[in-house]
């Protein structure tokens, strides 16, 4: 792998790979290649942002025992976001210490691994902070799962310079599998059915009886733990099996290479709509989104939540495996692709702000359109921000640099905006279970 395809991985989104040659994709799989290294590097990647998208597509069973309510996806967010301090803290170890990327690997994976272990048995313990309960416990442990696939863009794709570049490939699968994969686990789990209010015995008021899912938080969480585990245990094998020699890249060879790389000015027209796309897209994507979708969808009832959560998250890996194994669009046709993501946002902020009595609230109809507007869009933003992403390719590290950190400052932005007026103003609305008084 060339110093500066390095340069730019460790940059830029998870989910992007080379792919403007298809003839080289196919070279890719046509070559000889060790399985077990495969299994290994997609076990690796697996592990990456399982964590994160594991206990977002979990928020529907969450927000029902948490005492946020719906308020919880946009605290989650912020805990997740807050998260990118671990980019700082390995900045700081490499400037004040010779710790090496590998043993700050293990360090990361076990610390995810470790708190969601814990999270499967603190996620319910609550603090009274501030005149009302809090899931501090849930939410610092969020943090700490977060740190791992925050801080991989600087870590893991550095450390793949050392094997042949057809394995890169592989480790993208594994990491869209990290989403893919607790999306699955959470259909499985299912979300227990609709809210049913039940007359106390003295016929005051009701009280909300929620059905339980196939099995509880507890063990979803441990299941992910478990997985964060192989993830680990993979990259153990990984980093010290001798007989994968033959596949890793000669340390003079990887030195070696020209990191040059075209420096055009970042001011050009095209750079500077390329630079707001990032910010704007990351905004969406990892602010507004997910700190919304709880209004959104709940007025449809908790299924349809569940199913454009879990759904929702599918579709972010399968963008994803699109762009690395099918030629990019043109510029000419992303544009009607942006704007179909626009209108379905549009609505989809419609839905939140007039929540609890958004359009065709309570129907099937409903419910339909507003999943498959959650699905498309992620799926389409995904799309959109991979594409942008393998744009600034050409303006080499620098260019992957400034629309990395500008997605991380459109991702801020976007999470502390709706973080405040999710929490400070009445845009967002929570209705209660069920009615205070019989009709």
């Amino acid at each position: 792998m060339s110093l500066t395809r390095l340069s730019e991985e460790k940059e830029r989104a998870p989910c992007l790979a080379e792919s403007s040659d298809s003839s080289s994709s196919s070279m890719m799989w046509a070559t000889r290649r060790r399985v077990a290294l495969d299994v290994l590097l997609v076990c690796w990647g697996l592990g990456t942002w399982l964590g994160v998208n594991g206990l977002f597509v979990e928020l529907p069973v969450l927000i029902a025992v948490l005492p946020e309510g719906w308020t919880l996806p946009s605290a989650m967010v912020l805990a997740v976001q807050s998260a990118n301090v671990g980019l700082l803290i390995y900045a700081s170890l490499r400037n004040f210490s010779r710790i090496s990327d590998t043993h700050c690997i293990y360090g990361l994976l076990a610390i995810g691994t470790i708190a969601l272990f814990l999270n499967s048995l603190l996620y319910s313990k609550t603090v009274y902070l501030g005149g009302a309960e809090r899931s501090i416990a849930f939410l610092a442990l969020t943090f700490f799962v977060a740190l791992v696939g925050c801080t991989s863009s600087v870590l893991f794709y550095p450390y793949l310079r050392h094997y042949r570049d057809m394995y890169l490939a592989t480790y993208l699968i594994g990491e869209g599998l990290g989403g893919f994969t607790p999306s699955v686990l959470a259909l499985i789990q299912g979300v227990g059915g609709e809210v049913e209010c039940v007359l106390k015995p003295d016929n005051s008021s009701y009280i909300a009886v929620r059905p339980s899912p196939r099995f509880d938080s507890t063990v979803y969480i441990t299941l992910l733990g478990l997985l964060s585990t192989i993830s680990l245990i993979s990259f153990c094998i990984l980093h010290n099996y001798p007989g994968f020699a033959s596949e890793r890249v000669k340390e003079g060879a990887v030195a070696k290479e020209d990191e040059a790389a075209p420096r055009e000015s970042l001011l050009q027209p095209q750079w500077v709509g390329v630079m707001v796309l990032v910010l704007i897209l990351n905004a969406v994507n990892n602010g507004i989104m997910p700190s919304v979708q709880s209004y959104s969808c709940m007025p449809y009832g908790k299924r349809a939540y569940h199913l454009a959560a879990t759904l929702g998250s599918m579709a972010n890996p399968m963008a994803c495996l699109a762009g690395v194994w099918l030629r990019p669009l043109a510029g000419r046709f992303l544009a009607p692709l942006l704007g179909l993501s626009a209108a379905l946002f549009g609505y989809i902020l419609l839905t939140a702000v007039q929540s609890p009595t958004p359009p065709m609230a309570g129907s099937k109809g409903g419910a339909v359109i507003v999943i498959c507007c959650w699905v498309l869009c992620s799926g389409l933003v995904s799309y959109g921000r991979m594409w942008v992403y393998g744009w600034s390719r050409r303006g080499g590290a620098r260019g992957m640099r400034v629309c990395g950190a500008l997605g991380q400052v459109g991702s801020a932005l976007g999470s502390l905006t709706f973080y405040a007026l999710i929490n400070y103003t009445t845009f967002f609305q929570q209705t209660p279970d069920c009615p205070a008084q019989p009709i």
